[in-house]
This record gives C-alpha cells, sequence and structure tokens, in this order.
C-alpha cells in the first residue's frame, strides 16, 4: 500500500508510523525537494495523510483510496470530488481551542494581558489595577456554533454559572436560529464566542450591525474561522475606539497576520495566532488516530470521521 504522507512531521514521527506499519511503504513529501515529483508521488498514492496544498492537487489524485486529513476544518477542499474516501480530525481539536478561548477571556478579565506587559516594563501598578478586574461568573455568552468546540467551551462555562446560549440552525440545545433572532440578542451579551467551521453559509455571519449592537464591555472571540465577519476593519475600528470591551482571536480573515495589521495594535486584544488546538502531543494524537483508522480500511471497517468534501460536511 502505497501511503503519501504531507503534513507537519517530524523525522521521529515519521520513524513512528514506520516501525508501526513496517509492511506499508510510506513516502514523506519532505523527503522529496522537487514540487513536480511531490505531485508525482501524490497521484501515484493509495492513501493520504494530510493537508495538501494548493486545494487544487488533491482533485487531481484520483487514485487515491482514502484520505485523512490532520485538521478538523475542510473547506479550502470543498466542492473538491473524488472517489477516495476522506476523513478528517472531528473534535480532536474542540477541548485545547475551548481552553485558549476562556484563556483569552480570563486573560482579559482577570487583567493578565496587561500585568504580563507590565513585568516586562518592571512596573508595580498594584491596588490601582483592582478596581478594573472583572469576573467571569454569571456572564451571559451566545456561542455561534452547536458542534464539538461550541460544546466543549460550554462545558467549562457551566462552572462559572454563565448563562450560556448557541446560535445554530440545527441542534437540540437552546438556541438562536436566525440572523435575525441573534442580531436582538446581541446587545444584552456579555461574550460571543465564534466557533463555526469556514463556509458559504457561516461566511460574514456576524455582520456590521452585529459588531455595533455589542454593549461597550463586550468581548468578541473568535476560534472558528476568520471570514465570520462580514468586515475586520469594522471589529478594529470598534476596539480602539472603546466601543466593545476587547477580543480574543485565534483566527484572522488574512494569516499570517501582516506585520502592519491594525489588529497589532488593538487594546484589550489578544492574538492567539491559529494555534487554538494545539497541545504538547497534538501530532502523536494525529498520528495514532491514523493508525487506528488505517486498521479500520485494512479489514473493511466503517472509517471514523467521515466527511463529504463536496457537501462541505
Amino acid at each position: 500500500m502505497k501511503i503519501y504522507v504531507d503534513g507537519p512531521f517530524k523525522k521521529r514521527h515519521q520513524q513512528y508510523l514506520r516501525n508501526a506499519l513496517p509492511e506499508e511503504d510510506f513516502t514523506f513529501k519532505t523527503e522529496i525537494e522537487k514540487p513536480e515529483d511531490q505531485l508525482k508521488t501524490l497521484l501515484e498514492a493509495d492513501i493520504l495523510l494530510g493537508n495538501p496544498k494548493p486545494a487544487d492537487v488533491l482533485q487531481k489524485a484520483m487514485n487515491l483510496k482514502w484520505v485523512q486529513l490532520h485538521s478538523t476544518g475542510f473547506d479550502i477542499y470543498q466542492g473538491i470530488r473524488i472517489p477516495a474516501m476522506v476523513t478528517n480530525m472531528k473534535d480532536y481539536y474542540a477541548q485545547p481551542c475551548a481552553e485558549t478561548v476562556i484563556a483569552g477571556i480570563m486573560s482579559l478579565y482577570r487583567g493578565m494581558d496587561r500585568f504580563t506587559l507590565l513585568k516586562e516594563q518592571h512596573q508595580w501598578l498594584g491596588y490601582s489595577v483592582r478596581s478594573g478586574l472583572r469576573l467571569l461568573r454569571h456572564k451571559r455568552v451566545i456561542i455561534l456554533g452547536a458542534g464539538s468546540i461550541g460544546k466543549h467551551i460550554h462545558k467549562i462555562l457551566q462552572v462559572f454559572d454563565c448563562d450560556v446560549r448557541f446560535f445554530a440552525r440545527s441542534a437540540k440545545e437552546e438556541v438562536l436560529r436566525t440572523p435575525e433572532q441573534l442580531l436582538e440578542a446581541i446587545p444584552s451579551a456579555d461574550i460571543i464566542i465564534g466557533c463555526l467551521p469556514g463556509t458559504e453559509q457561516t461566511r460574514g455571519l456576524f455582520t456590521t450591525r452585529m459588531i455595533h449592537a455589542m454593549h461597550s464591555d463586550a468581548i468578541f472571540c473568535n476560534v472558528g474561522r476568520g471570514n465570520l465577519l462580514e468586515d475586520e476593519n469594522e471589529l478594529v475600528a470598534a476596539l480602539k475606539e472603546g466601543k466593545i470591551g476587547g477580543a480574543v482571536l485565534d483566527v484572522s480573515a488574512k494569516e499570517p497576520l501582516p506585520a502592519d495589521h491594525p489588529l497589532w495594535d488593538c487594546p484589550n486584544t489578544v492574538l492567539s495566532q491559529h494555534t487554538g488546538g494545539g497541545n504538547k502531543t497534538e501530532i502523536e494524537g494525529i498520528l495514532d488516530f491514523f493508525l487506528i483508522n488505517f486498521r479500520r480500511f485494512k479489514s473493511g471497517q466503517p472509517l471514523l470521521n467521515m466527511i463529504q468534501l463536496e457537501k462541505g460536511y
């Protein structure tokens, strides 16, 4: 079985796979210098582990029987039609993403972002800072998306006795189902957390009007996709003019964020640089999941986390 691997895997990860499946024929993209040879190897492979770029190279890989993406999101591949079965990491990143959002919120509420700067400046403000600190307890929260990330965030917020509502088109939880209902609820929300996938339906869903509807202490968070905002510049303006209380952004419209982007200079803003799903054993977990699915593939069992690229889910 020819397996082509295109991902952030180091030599120890490569050896881990080869030791686990010594009878299989692994080729890693990092072992091939020329792009044309990389493409040739991909086109000859039976199995792909990874997220090849540009996205259209996957469209050409008609020999593939199974693709295991190393991500949860797959918006760049939406609409692609290939005969291969495709699986993703589904809720693998949900817990770290949830912890990242909560850490960002707590950083703003408890002043940790400010204390970090004061430490670098060797400044002690002490008691004068206390009156500006806030509590997460009993906050009113709207979570955009009732998927695995949203549910993990909700579970953590329950410890703080937060009043949580979901925005979702189809879910059993108490929800806001339409953009009109969402807009109506925004003025009373203390925290709004975006954790939606990047689809045509979610692109620009959080409109300029919604940003303007947030109250002056409200925090906007996004750990989903950067295209959730209709106009990112409107968020920048709201932050710089103090019209909202802050932002926790794991994603942005353009990534990497250019050095001259105005978000860098926004007050009360945490930028976690699309690391929300990261953890110390992230890669090892991806490889272990691949091995579980590989054994199911070999034995003819249904694969875990099946998705349909052409349908976007």
